[in-house]
């Protein structure tokens, strides 16, 4: 059975991205479909859910109460919007509308695929630069790395950073940041002097291979290895896919690093992926048989996350950056190792979104990711609501930023080198 961890606040959303209006129903079977596609929606839940008394909830009767709302619908936006009103009552990660847009083909460049090269970070209430991509069109913009984000194409972003430090907010910024490509997006954005100036930003295609999996749409996947000024071993990649390019490459890293002072893989903003390969992860770090990063249960079986060591495992320190934007098979990992004592782990909570789902396709088009398990970490922690905690709480902060400090890597990496292998 594929087990798959993807955070559903990547597709929350989503269809207001694709058109600035809804497309109305124009047909009988427009409508027909809609309903299957409730149902099928309904029936999920009510079937596969981990909990087969769905946290209490009268399940018929919310049936009863949203399908003639679906029937009355005007708009495939509406209908999705219906749904994920339903699916919210559930109280978890992991349930989510993919809009049919999303499995439409790279090359007709659809919204949402290009960006002006900034990663958004939020703390103490402000949207920032967290960083900006070399040679992109920010970087020849003049943006910098600590300015702030007061707007993007004249919205103020202080709506969405009433609840500082969350992953919907953050993934709420980097997706108006995001749209069309050759599109330029407007920002108004402060500079470390305090001046206020209003930029005009192209947006352009990232770097990074088009990976796709199942029912998932394609999705950019980036891959990045090197060693730090002082030799320690840094590893970062933004998704848990394509374990046939990520895991050989993750191991051509560590035999590179092999005689560093220790290792930092940085999982901010890594919304998770496909679960097993937490334990293909870990099984280079861990070099006992038996050990695990915890137990998914479903209604009918539970699988045990069991780690199997590699051959060669590196027995340096090790140290694992998160954020609120890390989640799913990042949590699992991250909490996995944490409860084994073999890593350390810097940053900021996690997301608490570690639902194992999966991912079917609607016959009116639309994708639907579901949980179909909960997760316990070996030391019991439930990270669903709520996180990993990490033994350093490192938080970027504005002034670091404009000075080209990261915080949390820095802190990490004097760890490493105040305990040496």
């Amino acid at each position: 059975m594929r087990v798959l961890c993807l955070l559903t606040l990547i597709f929350q959303c989503a269809g207001a991205s694709f058109a600035q209006k809804s497309a109305t129903q124009k047909s009988a079977a427009q409508k027909i479909a809609n309903l299957q596609s409730f149902e099928v929606v309904w029936s999920t839940v009510r079937d596969r859910h981990p909990d087969p008394k769905l946290n209490g909830l009268n399940w018929q009767a919310i049936h009863d109460q949203t399908r003639p709302r679906i029937a009355a619908a005007k708009s495939i936006d509406e209908v999705r919007e219906i749904l994920r009103e339903m699916l919210a009552k559930l109280g978890a990660s992991h349930y989510a509308i993919i809009p049919k847009e999303m499995y439409e083909p790279i090359r007709d460049a659809p919204a949402g695929n290009a960006n002006p090269g900034i990663t958004p970070v939020l703390t103490g209430g402000k949207a920032l630069v967290g960083s900006v991509d070399p040679d992109s069109p920010a970087a020849k913009a003049g943006i910098k790395p600590g300015m702030e984000i007061e707007s993007i194409n004249g919205a103020a972003v202080d709506s969405l950073t009433k609840l500082a430090d969350t992953i919907g907010d953050q993934r709420a910024i980097a997706r108006k940041l995001n749209g069309p490509p050759g599109e330029a997006v407007k920002l108004d954005v402060v500079d470390a002097g305090g001046t206020k100036k209003e930029v005009e930003i192209p947006r352009t295609e990232p770097e990074g291979k088009m990976v796709s999996f199942g029912n998932l749409p394609a999705m950019r996947l980036t891959f990045e290895a090197h060693k730090l000024p002082d030799g320690v071993g840094y590893i970062k990649f933004n998704e848990f896919l394509d374990p046939v390019s990520i895991m050989p490459k993750f191991e051509a890293a560590l035999k590179d690093f092999g005689k560093s002072a220790g290792i930092i893989l940085d999982f901010r903003g890594n919304p998770g992926g496909i679960g097993v390969m937490a334990m293909g992860i870990a099984g280079f770090f861990i070099d006992k048989e038996g050990q695990k990063l915890g137990e998914m249960k479903m209604r009918d079986a539970t699988l045990k996350f069991v780690i199997f060591p590699r051959a060669e495992t590196y027995k340096g320190p090790l140290a694992i950056l998160v954020d609120s934007g890390s989640a799913s098979t990042t949590e699992i990992l991250a909490q996995g190792l944490q409860d084994l004592k073999r890593a350390r782990i810097f940053g900021t909570q996690t997301a608490g979104a570690a639902l194992p789902s999966d991912i079917i396709r609607l016959p009116n088009g639309d994708g639907f990711q579901y949980a179909q398990a909960s997760y316990t970490s070996e030391k019991g922690k439930i990270l669903e609501r709520n996180g990993v905690t990490p033994d350093v709480e490192v938080r970027p902060t504005q002034e670091a930023l404009l000075s080209g400090h990261d915080l949390v890597i820095e802190a990490a990496d004097s760890w490493i080198r105040s305990n040496p292998q």
